[in-house]
Order: structure tokens, then sequence, then C-alpha cells
């Protein structure tokens, strides 16, 4: 069965989208009913525009497909590829061309995860901790040191829990340096990680919007 996680990061979503729909032109929209999960719309289009800094994108769509459309429902959209999947709204502000339409970027994606290492789990009886260093981004000159239990684990990176205010000083892309990693297999005791995502931490039913789940992807020479 194929893994997919759900990033909510506006940065991350932002160059992703910027990425797929540079290389990829060509994607499935359809709609479905809220209630009943009834597909009532389905078509292909073609990626048209991108525009960041406004929060949109724009497709082509067929006229005769564009009349099918329920407006105020929302929109699926999944690129060929099959590995970047979201829903979105139209935007306010629509082209003149009446076979572009434009849509809100979204605010979360969900994506299929390429993993060549299984993940191990680490358990709330476990405990282990990871020591974890960076540049606080609201301050070149604030050195952040915080313990953070670790979620899961593997080979090419890691999955470790921070506090919301933490999460505030983290900068995507940024190098983390860890420490006390030498709890898994052949894993020396420091390392340097590069951060990938983060998400709101849900575990055994429970979510807190205090805590993060934020993953990490090694830097291994």
């Amino acid at each position: 069965m194929d893994a997919y996680r759900i990033s909510n990061n506006r940065e991350e979503i932002i160059k992703l989208v910027q990425k797929k729909f540079n290389s990829e032109s060509l994607m499935t929209v359809w709609q479905k009913h809220p209630i009943s999960d009834e597909r009532l719309f389905m078509c292909e289009a073609k990626f048209y525009s991108l525009h960041p800094y406004d929060g949109t994108f724009s497709i082509i769509i067929d006229e005769e497909q564009r009349k099918l459309m329920t407006p105020e429902l929302d929109f699926y959209f999944l690129l060929k590829v099959q590995d970047f999947v979201f829903k979105t709204r139209l935007s306010l502000s629509q082209p003149i061309d009446q076979s572009v339409i434009s849509f809100q970027i979204p605010t979360d994606v969900r994506l299929k995860e390429l993993r060549l290492h299984p993940r191990v789990y680490i358990s709330n009886e476990e405990k282990r901790y990871v020591s974890a260093s960076f540049i606080s981004k609201k301050s070149k000159n604030e050195i952040i040191d915080v313990s953070c239990p670790v979620y899961n684990i593997s080979k090419s990176g890691i999955c470790i829990i921070v506090s919301k205010e933490t999460l505030g000083s983290v900068k995507l892309n940024e190098a983390i340096g860890l420490e006390g990693l030498s709890f898994f297999g052949s894993m020396t005791n420091e390392v340097k990680a590069v951060v990938k995502n983060a998400r709101v931490y849900s575990n055994k039913g429970v979510t807190s919007d205090e805590l993060y789940a934020l993953g990490l992807e090694f830097q291994l020479d």
C-alpha cells in the first residue's frame, strides 16, 4: 500500500506547486457531492499559469466541461504522476478568457512518500530523545537547543516532536544538528539533518495544535 503524507506548510506547498506545475502540464480535475461522495464532474485539464504572490493558479478547461462544474463546491486535483493530490476552491478573481479558470493555491497537499528505508516508530513507553540545535529564524545571533522526543526514524531521516514555540523558530530547509542517535542501528551519535516538513502531531486519536511532528532528512556523507 502506498504511503502518503499531508503537508500544510505554506512555503513547502508553494515550492511544490512551482516544481510540479513546471514539469507536469496535464491533470485530472473532479468534484464530488459533499455528503454522498458521488462524483459530479470530472475532466482532464492543462496547466496555464501560476501566480504565487496572488495565491492562485490557472488551468485550461474545455467550455463544455466548464458548464458542468458547481462553482461553490471543492475541486480535487490529481497530477498525472499520481504523487500530488489536493483540493481547493475557485479564485474570487477570474480571467476574462472563458477557457481559462483560476483556483486558490491549496492550503494542504497529499504527497506519496517514496521511501527506500522503512521507518521505525518509537513507542511512548520507550521514550527516545535527541538534542536538536539550530539558528533561530527570528535572530541569527540566537542558538536554539532543545531536547525532543523521537516519533519515528529511518536510515534516511527522522521525525521529532517539537512545541509550537520551537516550530516558530525553525526555518524550512534549514540544517539542524542532532545528537543522541547512536541508539538506532549503525547511526553515529551526531548528525546534521534538513527540515523538510511539519504537521500537527496526532497520535492514538489525540491531536494537539501545541505539538508538531517535524520531518528531517539526514545529511550523510
